[in-house]
């Protein structure tokens, strides 16, 4: 393992992260609020060891091996979110383990926020700039490193169409570059749709960030205070755009045929999901006299795709919704978004592998000779794969046990320790406010702390974390 690579690359995000402070910096200067001096010593401290981590790193080899991939997807979680931290602290917003929770909570796009209504608004902006730097990290990952690290665990198995990544530097640069004009596009998209419902260009910018990133939250009041269904459609969007793959939207751009999205087998399930779970709360919302039909249907597809989305914007009071309901929404974001988009949860191709899994498995139980091939649309699924996905999914599941029994033996019930747990390793903080937990200022700074781990494992796949901790893995994994 490269140490100086490592530090190398960690450097250029701790720069990158430097480089974003300057549009609250000179948001604050052409207003001359108070938090000028707050962000200019950020400026100054965060630039100074992203300046150090990368002249210590700068002899480093041109090409990065599995082990370097994994450490990265593993670090640069953490570093990212000290760094993110420093405004929050300095101001005196925050004290120091809020400030850190709020950068996680940003950084991972879980939208948990300690900052109210009434807080400066360049906070408010970093806050919306983390969280979309965080989702542009996730991106830049996904198109690198992550298919070799966790393809195994069935990332990588997408499409029937082709992609070919490498450990060599030069490759991945150009891999990066284009996966940051398709984030930076659909930013861009998203932002136009917000300022076309009625924002000026200031907030659609920084909604965009938070809708495209999921980093979206209950805390965000836009919807409910505008109440306006324009709104509500851009956001709709932006959030789908969220949810596809962005492996291939690379692929679409390469090709120049964005049809290639479409067709996607994956995609298709999803939309279905959405469909079926947007139908099914809109009409019981109708039924138990929740709403009237119209609004309804308007309040039940915006939060079916905002939770599918992980986003957990909320255009309604959904706390105060029927149990079905809320348990509907508590299992989008157990499920999530497509594989190789920016939401958390289990992703759509795994769980359809899963479900045929088990399919094959009841027919074999009745004709013991039967062979079958598990496919997705015309994508034919190994059972070295389907294994691996058990144990990803068998994985999480202990992860989501060993958080929700640690979270239970704090001062709150069991309901909302299970909402809790889900929201932190889906990346949707919103979902413990399902069940009746509305804040997390009465944590003790232990449970805090906790919280923001199982929130950084629940960003990056789990498995790049125990093959760092392992420092070898048992199967083969070659560039």
């Amino acid at each position: 393992m490269s140490r100086k690579l490592l530090l190398f690359l960690l450097g250029q995000a701790t720069l990158l992260m430097g480089a974003a402070m300057l549009a609250p910096f000179f948001y604050s200067l052409a207003r001359m609020t108070a938090e000028v001096p707050v962000f200019l010593a950020s400026l100054l401290i965060v630039m100074t060891v992203g300046e150090i981590l990368s002249r210590l790193g700068r002899r480093h080899p041109p090409r990065m091996e599995l082990l370097d991939a994994a450490a990265l997807l593993v670090l640069l979680w953490p570093l990212g979110a000290a760094v993110g931290a420093v405004p929050f602290f300095l101001s005196g917003a925050l004290g120091p383990v809020d400030a850190l929770f709020e950068s996680v909570s940003s950084l991972t796009s879980t939208g948990i926020s300690f900052l109210g209504a009434d807080a400066p608004y360049s906070l408010l902006l970093w806050r919306s700039i983390i969280a979309w730097l965080g989702s542009l990290s996730f991106v830049l990952m996904l198109v690198t490193v992550m298919p070799t690290v966790c393809g195994s665990f069935g990332l990588v198995l997408t499409y029937e169409y082709s992609l070919s990544f490498s450990p060599l530097l030069v490759r991945m640069k150009r891999s990066a570059w284009q996966a940051v004009r398709i984030y930076v596009a659909l930013t861009a998209v998203s932002a136009l749709l917000f300022f076309l419902a009625g924002l000026g260009p200031v907030d659609a910018a920084s909604l965009a960030m938070m809708s495209l990133s999921t980093g979206g939250g209950a805390d965000h009041p836009v919807f409910m205070a505008r109440d306006n269904i324009w709104l509500e459609l851009a956001a709709i969007v932006s959030m789908l755009l969220a949810c596809g793959n962005f492996l291939l939207y690379r692929q679409a751009m390469r090709r120049r045929d964005w049809r290639l999205v479409w067709k996607d087998t994956e995609f298709h399930f999803f939309l279905a999901l959405l469909f079926l779970f947007g139908f099914a709360v809109s009409l019981h919302l109708w039924y138990a006299g929740v709403y009237d039909l119209a609004d309804s249907f308007r309040y039940g597809f915006f939060e079916v795709v905002s939770f599918s989305s992980t986003s957990g914007f909320m255009a309604a009071p959904v706390a105060a919704w029927p149990d079905l309901d809320r348990f509907f929404l508590l299992l989008l974001v157990f499920i999530g978004g497509c594989i190789g988009s920016l939401t958390g949860g289990l992703k759509i191709k795994r769980i359809v592998i899963l479900f045929r899994m088990t399919l094959s498995e009841m027919k074999r139980t009745l004709h013991p000779h039967m062979v079958e091939q598990i496919r997705v649309g015309k994508e034919a699924v190994s059972m070295k794969i389907v294994a691996n996905i058990l144990c990803y999914f068998f994985l999480q599941l202990a992860v989501f046990y060993i958080f929700t029994t640690l979270l239970s033996l704090s001062d709150i019930t069991l309901p909302e320790a299970v909402g809790l747990g889900v929201g932190m390793l889906s990346s949707v903080g919103t979902a413990s406010g399902l069940y009746g937990f509305d804040t997390y200022a009465h944590l003790a700074p232990g449970f805090k702390l906790l919280c923001c781990f199982f929130m950084l494992v629940g960003r990056m796949e789990i498995f790049a974390l125990l093959l760092w901790l392992g420092g070898r893995t048992t199967t083969e994994h070659r560039w």
